[in-house]
């Protein structure tokens, strides 16, 4: 034992590394173990340990990386509503960190919708997550999403928000172009879309992002205003995606146009008459898009974690629930990545595609497959798309 004289010599660094050393003791007996259960059940799992100890694959064995992503002489696309904003979504840095991190396929540019506060992305860390990984930020000029004092933070904001990777150069803005048809709780918002010019190893990518209606109905379910909103969000966007590609194809001729967001009609490469597809039919945009049932026709590339139909779904009957406990099975909502058709824009054709979910992907420890969990606080899927040009 100690003499009072000794003990009372102790540094204060020493007795610091006793704290810490205590602290850890006491976390790691309050840590419970993951088991079988806990990989069956991740809401449990998030609600039983921190969220550090959630997001460590170290920990948590769930979390299975995503495959490696070689972009080399291709342009690649992902397109996320990040759900951000609304009341039980308290945690959107944490999102992106798994998102992008260790877990991340490659991308060249991010499409988010719903950023619908532009001062959380800035100032609560996810621009400075992704700055470290090489991306930087932009939003449309002239309209900045901040949260006003009446706390009305969707009010006149279209939510969208691009981040691009360094070795991609943003070559112009194409312009924010507000919706002119829109209903049910969309009315305040500015849902529209929005484009840029980006160039890579001496080419241009016409990306595109967007958000359309969800109105009082969504995913083209029969309601008819509604429906008829994002048929006129589709019309409207493709006839700004032709004024943009025309004026400007001359200058910077591109090697793709890619129109990346939430269409409120989800597609699947298992149909060719999804509730996506429908809607391009109906906006009279099948000849100038082309979507992921035209991509499995054109042998794209599945993803390794991916289900049959890219729809990026839990097998069975089991429920797909992140910590808002929203996504349940095939009730979620997905994100999808088109492409200009060669023929319509005068671009370069594929010489291969890749298409799948973009997410961590989580497997149970009995072996029992999980594709894509709503992993953190959104009801939403994300895509991802690569795409080589063949000239």
């Amino acid at each position: 034992m100690e003499s009072p004289r000794l003990e009372s010599r102790r540094s204060p660094l020493s007795a610091a590394v006793l704290v810490l050393a205590l602290a850890s003791v006491a976390r790691a007996e309050s840590t419970p173990t993951f088991d079988a259960n806990y990989s069956s059940h991740p809401k449990e799992w998030y609600d039983a340990v921190s969220e550090v100890d959630y997001f460590n694959p170290s920990l948590t064995r769930s979390w299975q990386l995503n495959e490696t992503c070689d972009d080399t002489g291709a342009f690649s696309l992902a397109s996320y509503n990040i759900f951000h904003n609304v009341p039980f979504v308290y945690d959107f840095g944490d999102e992106m960190e798994q998102s992008l991190g260790a877990v991340t396929k490659c991308a060249d540019v991010l499409l988010f919708q719903e950023a619908w506060d532009y001062d959380d992305i800035i100032q609560d860390g996810p621009k400075a997550l992704l700055a470290a990984r090489g991306y930087s930020m932009v939003t449309p000029s002239g309209y900045y999403c901040d949260d006003p004092a009446d706390g009305a933070i969707e009010n006149d904001c279209s939510g969208l928000v691009m981040f691009y990777k360094s070795g991609t150069t943003l070559v112009r803005e194409l312009g924010f172009q507000a919706f002119t048809d829109v209903n049910g709780p969309d009315v305040h918002k500015e849902k529209g879309v929005w484009g840029a010019i980006f160039a890579k190893a001496g080419r241009y990518y016409y990306v595109f992002n967007t958000h359309f209606t969800y109105g009082d109905n969504s995913h083209l379910d029969g309601h008819t205003t509604s429906d008829n909103s994002r048929i006129s969000n589709m019309r409207q966007s493709l006839a700004f995606i032709r004024e943009k590609v025309t004026a400007y194809r001359a200058s910077y001729p591109p090697a793709l146009v890619l129109f990346g967001g939430d269409f409120n009609a989800d597609f699947t490469s298992a149909l060719s008459n999804s509730k996506g597809r429908q809607l391009l039919t109906q906006a009279a945009a099948t000849g100038y898009l082309s979507e992921p049932y035209d991509y499995r026709l054109a042998g794209a590339t599945l993803g390794t974690y991916e289900v049959s139909g890219f729809q990026s779904n839990w097998p069975g009957t089991s429920a797909d629930t992140g910590p808002n406990t929203m996504a349940t099975g095939m009730k979620a909502d997905f994100d999808t990545v088109l492409m200009g058709k060669p023929s319509a824009f005068g671009t370069c054709s594929a010489a291969s595609i890749s298409y799948s979910g973009w997410a961590p992907a989580w497997r149970t420890l009995d072996g029992t497959q999980r594709i894509w969990p709503s992993y953190t606080h959104s009801d939403h899927y994300g895509r991802w798309l690569k795409v080589k040009p063949g000239c």
